[in-house]
C-alpha cells in the first residue's frame, strides 16, 4: 500500500477519510482475529492444508516428489511459513499469521478508497468533492462488507489474494494515468498470480486489450492515449516479475511431481467438477480397490474431495431452475490413481462432453455463475462447527452481495462499453478514466469467466467484490449526474 499522494488535495497527510478508514480498518481486523475469530483457532480443510505445507517448508522438510506441495498455489503457504520461519511451527506463529491476514484485510479497505480516487474521478487530477465523497463511501462499504471480514478468521487465500488483486490494479491505473511504475505494477501481479493462478485471466484479457488498442490508435495515428503512455519498455517490465514467478512454478511442478505443469494440480480436478457437475471425487489406488469399493463400501478412498456448492445445490431438487444434473449421472466421479492426474481428468471430461453436449455446458456455464450469489452456502463458514452463530451472519453477506450483483454487472457492461466506444477525438484525460474503469470492469468479468469454465462459491467471489461495488458506484455516480443535468436544461 502506497501512502498518500502529497500533491493532491485528496491524498495529503492531512486526508482524513484515508486515516480515519486505516485506523477503523486496522481495529476492527485486531479485534475479528484477536477476540471474535482467531484463525488460529480454525484451521481444518484447505486451512490444515495450508498450515501443513507451511510447517514443512519452515521446518526444511520438503523434497523432491512431495506431490502434496503442488497440489494447491504455493503463494499462500509461502506466506504462512514466513512466521513460521521467524517464530517456529508453534501456536505463537500461527497467532503472528493471524495478524498478518488482519493487516491484509485492514489494507483491502484503504486500497479500495485510493483506487476509487482514481478511477471515480478526473484521471492524474486533483479529485473533486463528489468523487472525494464517492470513494470514501466505497471505503466505507469495504470497511463493514461482512464477507470481507468473515474472511479475515481463517488462513485461506482470498484474505492476502484480495489485498494483493488490488494494490495490483491500483499499480496498473497509476500506471495508464502517470506512465509510471510498471515493475511495480508487475510485481504486485506477480504476487497475485502465486497466491491465486486465476488471476492470469485477468492480465491475459488486459494484454490483449493493450495490444488492441495500440493497433487501432497506430492505425489511426493518435497519440497520448494510455497504450501509447504505457509503451513498449513499460510492458516489458511489468512482465518480468510475471515471467520470473512463472518459471519458479514450473521449476517447483517439475521437482516434486517429476513432470511439466504451471502451477497446481488441482486445477484438473476442479474443471472436471465444472464441465461434469460431480459433488464428489474420489480416488483409488487400483481397479481392484475400486470395484471392492462399490460393492462392500470398503476401503475408503485415498482421497476424497466434496464441493459444498454442488452439493447445496444438489439438495435443492431436480425442479430448481439451476437443479444439478451431473453428466455421469451420479453424484460421485471415482478414478484409479492420483487424485490430481491431468491425463485421467481429460478422459472423464470428454465423457461428460459426449453425455452433454454444447447445450448441456452452456447451462453447467450458467449454473456454475449463478453460484457466486445464489444457492450457495459460504464456506469455509458452513463448515466452521466451532463457530456455528457466524454463518448466519455470513449468509446474509452473501445474499446483500445478490441483490447487489445485477447493479454491479451493470456497472461492468456500462465501464466497458463506455472504454470500447471512447471516442479517438475525446480529451486523453477522459480516455484514461474510461481505461481505468475498464480495468476494474476486467476484473470482474474474469471472474465471471473463470466461474462459467469452473465453477462459483461465494467464497471465489469476495476477492472481486471491491471491483463489483466500485462499478456499480460510478454507474449510479453517471447515472445521477445525467439525471440532474437533464433536470437543470428542463
Amino acid at each position: 500500500m502506497d501512502a498518500p499522494d502529497s500533491q493532491s488535495p485528496a491524498g495529503t497527510s492531512r486526508d482524513w477519510v484515508f486515516w480515519s478508514l486505516l485506523a477503523a480498518a486496522v481495529i476492527s481486523r485486531l479485534v475479528w482475529v484477536v477476540w471474535v475469530h482467531p484463525p488460529r483457532d480454525h484451521v481444518f480443510s484447505d486451512m490444515a492444508h495450508y498450515v501443513h505445507r507451511a510447517r514443512l517448508v519452515a521446518s526444511f522438510e520438503v523434497h523432491a516428489g512431495m506431490r502434496e506441495m503442488v497440489w494447491q498455489a504455493w503463494g499462500t503457504h509461502a506466506l504462512l511459513a514466513i512466521p513460521m520461519l521467524l517464530m517456529g511451527p508453534g501456536e505463537s506463529a500461527l497467532e503472528f499469521a493471524g495478524l498478518v491476514w488482519a493487516g491484509c484485510s485492514a489494507a483491502t479497505v484503504v486500497l479500495g478508497y485510493q483506487l476509487g480516487l482514481r478511477t471515480l474521478g478526473g484521471a492524474g487530477k486533483p479529485s473533486s468533492r463528489n468523487t472525494r465523497w464517492l470513494a470514501a463511501g466505497l471505503g466505507l462499504v469495504l470497511l463493514v462488507w461482512i464477507p470481507l471480514l468473515s474472511h479475515t478468521g481463517f488462513f485461506i487465500s482470498e484474505t492476502p489474494y484480495t489485498c494483493v488483486l488490488l494494490a495490483m490494479t491500483l499499480a496498473i491505473v497509476r500506471l495508464i494515468q502517470d506512465g509510471r511504475g510498471a515493475l511495480g505494477a508487475g510485481i504486485w501481479a506477480a504476487l497475485a498470480f502465486v497466491l491465486r493462478p486465476q488471476s492470469a485471466v485477468f492480465l491475459l484479457m488486459l494484454g490483449a486489450v493493450w495490444l488492441l488498442d495500440r493497433r487501432h490508435h497506430d492505425a489511426h495515428g493518435i497519440r497520448g492515449t494510455w497504450s501509447r503512455r504505457v509503451d513498449g519498455r513499460a510492458a516489458l517490465l511489468f512482465s518480468l516479475p510475471l515471467a520470473l514467478a512463472l518459471a519458479i512454478s514450473v521449476v517447483r511442478v517439475r521437482v516434486y511431481t517429476g513432470s511439466f505443469g504451471a502451477m497446481a494440480e488441482n486445477g484438473s480436478m476442479n474443471l472436471t467438477a465444472g464441465r461434469c457437475h460431480n459433488i464428489v471425487t474420489r480416488s483409488y489406488p487400483s481397479q481392484a480397490a475400486l470395484e471392492s469399493a462399490r460393492q462392500t463400501g470398503s476401503p475408503v478412498a485415498d482421497r476424497r474431495i466434496s464441493l459444498p456448492g454442488f452439493r447445496a445445490l444438489g439438495r435443492e431438487g431436480p425442479d430448481h431452475p439451476l437443479a444439478l444434473r451431473p453428466a455421469l449421472g451420479g453424484e460421485s466421479i471415482d478414478l484409479v490413481g492420483y487424485i490430481g492426474d491431468a491425463a485421467v481428468h481429460r478422459e472423464i471430461r470428454q465423457r461428460c462432453y459426449a453425455a452433454t453436449g454444447i447445450a448441456g455446458q452452456l447451462r453447467y456455464a450458467i449454473t456454475n455463475t449463478a453460484l457466486l450469489w445464489v444457492v450457495a452456502r459460504p464456506w469455509p463458514e458452513s463448515s466452521d462447527r466451532w463457530a456455528p452463530e457466524l454463518l448466519p451472519l455470513a449468509v446474509r453477506g452473501r445474499d446483500l452481495a445478490a441483490l447487489l450483483a445485477p447493479l454491479c454487472v451493470a456497472g461492468m457492461i456500462f465501464a466497458l462499453l463506455g472504454w470500447g466506444l471512447a471516442r479517438p477525438a475525446r480529451p486523453s484525460a477522459q480516455h484514461e478514466r474510461q481505461a481505468c474503469l475498464g480495468v476494474c470492469a476486467l476484473q470482474l468479468l474474469s471472474i465471471l469467466v473463470i466461474s462459467a469454465v469452473f465453477f462459483g462459491t461465494p467464497r471465489l467471489r469476495v476477492p472481486y467484490d471491491p471491483f463489483a461495488l466500485l462499478l456499480a458506484l460510478a454507474l449510479v455516480s453517471w447515472a445521477t449526474t445525467r439525471l440532474a443535468h437533464r433536470l437543470r436544461q428542463d
